[in-house]
């Protein structure tokens, strides 16, 4: 539809603002009475709505997306549009120095600046600055001059240490998009989709991926080179581990990148747990194919105690893994129910003819060519009752996708601004390692060259779909 003209407009904003009265109704008739289907914090740490709530949230969040263009001055929304980053970069900076920590210690009239600001380590009138732009956006809340609070969205990081990692690994990103336009107009980075050629080898003056970069253990006094270097563009100096007599460790980065990982599977991957039957497979062995610390793996074994686990990654984020499970569930490591084994997906799969091959953004890091192999690994290992679950973003277009429902007109029929997450993160796999997220018909374009049919589309409250192949 287009809004050229006042008649169109005045059409669709009655249209969008019945769609937020009848989603707001039926969202606090939920929160009242919740449905059989909602799960509560208090079992995942992380609340799933039921799916009428879902439905109910994503149209209200999609059509004040739709109220924007339609009543937005154009030219105020392009210049607003532009300049967003300098207000995620405020919340890197309180995320970095724990602001919500420390507002969590104060009373309900909240923390004075002057205190913040010496807990911080931050000067007072320039925190005082990042922490009116986060107000103004709803993040963190002012309860007199000078004094601030958290508020329902803030608290959350206060007590979520992979949420915290979460935000911070987003700001490993900054760099690397900042190198981006330099990156697309170069003839040999512009035309490539090789990893060593995306932008954030560029920000960082290296020769070196993404993922070889984190996954490479470092003298300990090199331990916290940053993998976004900020405004720094000069040389990365490559580490020379022959040479040096001091012990090698994981980078501090590349911990917090799993504990990210961590955190994801709560925030995207929690239903996951519930719209997948799972509870239907009894003892079914599950491989996690890149399964990182083998966060998502720990939350279904105590959710269902018969299915069995192997959890495959690099050997930085097995070793993580090790010490997460020893901590939280030791007697699944010592029961051998899981098993974290170090593995390359790039290399068969030693796990044969299991009953689920299970991955969870593994592929979005990843080209084309190489996703394939991935996936032909995989399908090698497959038997003939083996099912592959690949549970990643899929981008559905403004305009739709045959194989998903749209959203009620006149919203965008990808749901909007609800989705906008999975575009960000397609430009920051662009970014870092030349990776993508993809439709639903480019998947199936993958799971062909690899030998597998997308049998079934499992419908998730999530912008992560679970999509299941088997061998053809």
């Amino acid at each position: 539809m287009s809004f050229e003209d006042v008649s169109s407009r005045a059409t669709a904003l009655r249209q969008v603002v019945q769609l937020i009265q009848d989603a707001s109704e039926s969202l606090i008739s939920s929160w009242e009475n919740p449905a059989p289907d909602a799960v509560p914090a208090s079992e995942t740490s992380f609340a799933i709505p039921g799916r009428k709530a879902y439905n109910a949230q994503r149209t209200i969040i999609a059509a004040l997306g739709s109220i924007e263009e339609l009543v937005a001055e154009p030219h105020l929304r392009l210049v607003d549009f532009a300049e967003l980053y300098f207000e995620v970069r405020a919340l890197h900076i309180a995320v970095e120095h724990d602001i919500a920590s420390l507002l969590a210690k104060g009373g309900v009239d909240g923390v004075p600046i002057e205190e913040l600001a010496k807990k911080s380590g931050l000067e007072q009138s320039k925190l005082v600055r990042i922490l009116r732009v986060l107000t103004t956006q709803h993040i963190f809340r002012e309860t007199a001059p000078g004094r601030y609070a958290n508020n329902r969205i803030s608290q959350a990081l206060a007590d979520d240490e992979r949420l915290r990692a979460q935000a911070i690994c987003s700001s490993m990103g900054y760099a690397a998009s900042s190198a981006l336009p330099e990156a697309l107009n170069d003839p040999i980075r512009g035309p490539s989709h090789e990893p060593q050629l995306a932008a954030w080898p560029l920000a960082m003056g290296t020769e070196a991926t993404w993922f070889d970069w984190m996954n490479e253990k470092v003298p300990r006094s090199r331990a916290g080179e940053k993998a976004s270097p900020g405004a720094a563009r000069g040389s990365y100096k490559p580490v020379d581990n022959t040479s040096s007599d001091e012990e090698l460790v994981p980078r501090h980065d590349a911990i917090t990148y799993n504990m990210y990982l961590a955190g994801n599977s709560k925030s995207l991957g929690s239903p996951h747990l519930y719209d997948f039957p799972w509870g239907e497979l009894g003892d079914a062995l599950v491989v996690d194919v890149g399964g990182g610390v083998g966060s998502f793996d720990l939350q279904l074994a105590q959710l269902y105690p018969e299915l069995r686990f192997v959890v495959q990654d690099q050997v930085t984020a097995i070793e993580q893994g090790i010490s997460m499970w020893q901590e939280e569930f030791p007697e699944a490591l010592a029961s051998r129910r899981v098993q974290l084994l170090e593995h390359d997906f790039f290399k068969p799969n030693p796990i044969k003819e299991a009953d689920i091959y299970w991955m969870r953004h593994v592929l979005h890091d990843w080209n084309d060519e190489d996703s394939v192999k991935i996936l032909l690994n995989t399908a090698e290992a497959m038997g003939p009752n083996s099912r592959l679950l690949v549970a990643d973003i899929t981008l559905i277009e403004t305009i739709g996708d045959p194989y998903i429902e749209a959203a009620p007109k006149p919203l965008l029929a990808n749901y909007g601004v609800h989705s906008h997450h999975g575009f960000a993160l397609d430009i920051a796999m662009m970014s870092l390692m030349n990776g993508r997220e993809r439709t639903p018909s480019e998947f199936r374009k993958l799971f062909e060259q690899a030998g597998l049919e997308m049998v079934k589309l499992w419908d998730c409250r999530s912008i992560l779909g679970i999509m299941e192949c088997r061998k053809t």
